[in-house]
């Protein structure tokens, strides 16, 4: 066994054993039944009345919040499926007054109130006591409270976050994490089994690291980190690379290019030199990274100590948004599998060596597409080019003529060869209902062709595995609207971490009566509570606006996506609960109240909280949770300022539990979105 299959067996027990802690950890709490909450047990106990006087095993049906400042109820209801058989004016006559009397059944005297009748909607107002009883749930449950069932039968790898050894982190790297990491909350709350994998890039391209490690390293600064050396040789690889790309001498390159050859290539001016140097520092790359895939000691010595430089300035990027994934794994660990998946497909005839005759023939239909107008000249050329660089690699058919190519011509892995090798390993890891990828849009066409390969080699059977790619838009400069390039994004990632903490550290100094401790806490938590509400508020398919070249204008549109203002609606009901100072009343032992309009509403709102966290998994969209948060917040703000909680001494004894709800539904949803609330701001 050679090193590298040492160090990927070591792998394998620590990951195995990491597996079972994890999967131990997560199964031992039972989530609430999604049936069992209120609003989800009212809809059920509806529907059963209304199969029960239509004689229908099945109703095609929905049920609308209203508010009842607008509408006089709490619940619209309609049947569609009936609806779309006879049209409104047949369903009005014929459906409307059944489904009335089926509402007003004493069967459920205890939760409605009243039925009426607005064209095509039944309107249902719920009882006092119906409402009591809801809060009282919220409060029982606490923290527990919006967790489902819905999910418990799947088990869910969630790949993301995903940095590449050796160069910068930036902003897509942040959406990447942010993002994946509160889809990995949501599928938890809703009872899944998850393990959050960081699927590191330290294997591709490395051949340059290595050698470029053994060239450069004497000429670099003595205080030069371990990291920004890795960083170094990236940079001088891509300044020789652009200048032979752009086919120009010395003197015509980019100044910093310029530079860069300058020191690290003396004497190489001209443009065929230049050329010749980057081709034998290629050749040179390339056989480094052969002898590390066939495990040279020596290779993988010097790659180990580089990956852990890399992973160390990594870790700096994860503590600070308080970030813990549960594995971080190299690409390198697939390795094998990959090999080992090209080779049973090959044996299976489900891959196959792209040969000259292939290339010939293909090339021949495509020429007759273009004989026959289907095809333009150039797209041919193209296609013919494509054709030719592939010949001799082994690639998985797919559909439209199309082809994955898995493993090189001259038999040397690539990213889609380790990539085949992850989902294979994973199944036999983790066993996923669900593997989901959390990357952003460039790499659609590569997904999507991965997924299909995967179907094609055996590694991914429909209805036994589901692959996504869950995509984000980019980072855009805000003046120019144009893709931010890495090194501005990394710049923001950083800068604007440490630009928000500020920001909100003065902002929290100025209220008073905190210790310094709490307001570098609060100031913590309020500046990534600010990032991720910005990243996941939004259509996670739009692009990101970043002021780069004014911090302060960002931080303050971050602050107005509304993280902050979700944490301080919270904060504000915790300091009446802290307030009050004393356990809190039974629901039972409240006496005469009155549920005001305003009241139905934001305890209907916070009683749809389990269902807004279980759509906002199904869709893979935390927004859905994002967005019902702010409602009630807003919803809140405007009550807590027109209903005192306390008063002359006194506790309005509902509100109190409506305020504990509220606090309650929200630090639950903040932290889900990965938002922690302080105790006090």
């Amino acid at each position: 066994m050679n090193e590298l299959a040492k160090q990927n067996e070591a792998r394998r027990h620590e990951v195995e054993a990491l597996r079972d802690a994890v999967r131990e950890r997560r199964r031992a709490s039972t989530p609430p039944a999604a049936g069992d909450y209120p609003l989800a047990h009212v809809k059920a106990r509806i529907e059963q009345a209304l199969r029960e006087r239509s004689g229908r095993d099945t109703l095609d049906w929905e049920v609308d919040i209203l508010d009842r400042t607008r509408f006089g109820a709490d619940l619209a209801v309609r049947l569609t499926g009936l609806l779309k058989e006879g049209g409104a004016k047949e369903y009005i006559a014929s459906h409307v007054p059944w489904i009335v009397e089926a509402l007003s059944s004493p069967s459920l005297g205890d939760a409605v109130a009243e039925v009426s009748r607005k064209g095509i909607y039944v309107n249902v107002r719920l009882t006092d006591a119906w409402y009591l009883a809801g809060v009282a749930s919220v409060v029982a449950l606490d923290g527990r409270f919006g967790h489902n069932d819905r999910r418990a039968d799947r088990t869910h790898i969630v790949d993301y976050s995903s940095p590449n050894v050796a160069k910068v982190l930036h902003a897509g790297h942040l959406r990447s994490t942010m993002i994946g990491h509160v889809l990995s909350n949501l599928y938890e709350a809703c009872g899944a089994l998850v393990y959050r994998v960081n699927h590191i890039n330290d294997f591709g391209g490395f051949g340059f690291m290595l050698e470029g490690y053994r060239r450069f390293e004497p000429h670099f600064p003595p205080d030069l980190g371990d990291n920004e050396r890795l960083l170094s040789i990236y940079a001088i690889r891509r300044g020789l690379e652009r200048t032979v790309a752009a086919g120009t001498d010395l003197d015509h390159a980019a100044e910093s290019d310029r530079k860069v050859i300058e020191t690290y290539f003396p004497g190489v001016t001209e443009a065929h030199a230049l050329r010749r140097t980057y081709e034998e520092f290629v050749a040179a790359s390339d056989a480094r990274f052969q002898r590390l895939e066939e495990g040279d000691p020596e290779e993988v010595g010097l790659w180990l100590r580089m990956v852990r430089w890399s992973l160390a300035d990594f870790r700096e990027f994860y503590a600070a948004l308080d970030i813990d994934i549960d594995f971080t794994i190299g690409e390198s660990f697939y390795l094998d599998a990959g090999n080992a998946a090209v080779d049973e497909a090959i044996r299976g005839g489900r891959a196959y060596e792209l040969t000259q005759e292939m290339v010939d023939r293909e090339a021949a239909e495509l020429t007759g597409l273009v004989e026959k107008d289907e095809m333009t000249p150039e797209a041919r050329d193209k296609a013919v080019t494509s054709l030719r660089k592939d010949l001799g690699a082994i690639v998985v058919p797919l559909k439209k003529g199309e082809r994955l190519v898995v493993r090189r011509s001259d038999g040397r892995s690539i990213y889609a060869t380790r990539d085949v090798g992850a989902i294979k390993l994973r199944r036999e890891l983790f066993a996923p209902t669900d593997i989901n990828y959390v990357v952003g849009q460039e790499q659609r066409v590569h997904f999507s062709r991965l997924f299909e390969a995967a179907e094609v080699m055996g590694l991914a059977e429909p209805g036994e595995l589901n692959l996504t790619h869950t995509w984000f838009g980019f980072y855009v400069d805000a003046a120019s609207g144009k893709k931010l390039s890495s090194r501005d994004s990394v710049a923001g990632v950083n800068e604007l971490l440490a630009g928000s903490v500020e920001h909100f550290r003065a902002k929290t100094a100025e209220s008073g009566g905190m210790t310094e401790e709490e307001i570098d806490e609060a100031a913590r938590q309020l500046a990534v509570g600010s990032v991720v509400f910005n990243d996941l508020k939004k259509d996670m398919k739009a692009s990101v606006s970043i002021a780069k070249d004014d911090l302060n204008s960002t931080i303050a549109g971050f602050e107005k996506a509304g993280g902050a203002y979700v944490v301080y609606s919270a904060c504000r009901a915790r300091a009446i609960l802290r307030k009050y100072d004393r356990p809190l009343p039974e629901a039972a032992a409240i006496g005469a109240f009155d549920v005001s309009d305003q009241e139905a509403l934001l305890i209907l709102r916070l009683l749809e909280f389990p269902e807004k966290v279980a759509r906002a998994a199904e869709e893979d969209d935390p927004a859905v949770v994002v967005r019902h948060l702010l409602d009630i917040a807003g919803i809140y703000n405007s009550y807590y300022a027109s209903a005192p909680v306390l008063q002359g001494g006194e506790a309005n004894e509902f509100r109190l539990l409506i305020t504990k709800s509220v606090q309650t539904v929200l630090v639950n949803g903040l932290a889900m979105c990965h938002v922690e609330c302080p105790p006090k701001i």
